[in-house]
């Protein structure tokens, strides 16, 4: 299991629990239209704080087994606003353990670096922590700032995944994304 907080030059990371479901909430709705255009629709009662408390209790305690990790990211002048966060699904159990990510910032605090520096600090907490070299990231074809950020950090494209998402209402391709982090530092 990875640590509770972890702290890097211009974030604090944190992973939360059902008592920041509000905080949570205030995220998504901020950045509903933005975050929309290229993840999954949304289910039905998304935009509820019940929602949101169910999704973090069963986050952390997907913590502590060891098989998801979700930092959410606040900058340290502001820790009751959550700016985004670095999610991890890990995969322990293939013969070559794996994890995929997925992130989000704060269309407020897009193209400031400060994604890439979370993303930066949580690929060590998977590196060192878990002993995972193999991240995968799937990402629409049209975020450009998530390629953006997917190739800065090291990301390779791998292949097109036909019709893998439903966006929008709508079915469309992925692309997936792969990197290797032994030689993070």
């Amino acid at each position: 299991m990875g640590p509770y907080i972890k702290y890097t030059k211009n974030l604090i990371l944190q992973v939360e629990n059902e008592s920041k479901a509000k905080e949570v909430l205030d995220l998504y709705l901020r950045n509903r239209y933005v975050f929309e255009q290229f993840e999954p629709t949304r289910p039905f009662g998304f935009y509820t704080i019940d929602y949101h408390y169910s999704m973090l209790y069963r986050e952390y305690n997907a913590f502590l087994r060891g098989n998801f990790i979700r930092y959410y990211i606040y900058r340290p002048s502001n820790m009751s606003r959550i700016i985004g966060s670095i999610n991890f699904n890990i995969h322990m159990d293939s013969v070559e353990p794996y994890a995929e990510i997925g992130y989000k910032i704060d269309q407020l605090y897009q193209n400031q670096g400060l994604c890439y520096e979370a993303c930066l600090a949580c690929l060590q907490v998977i590196k060192n922590d878990y002993g995972i070299h193999k991240v995968n990231a799937r990402i629409h074809p049209d975020n450009k700032s998530s390629i953006a950020l997917a190739t800065k950090l090291g990301f390779k494209p791998l292949y097109v995944e036909p019709q893998s998402a439903n966006v929008m209402g709508k079915y469309v391709d992925l692309i997936r994304y792969s990197l290797t982090i032994s030689d993070i530092q």
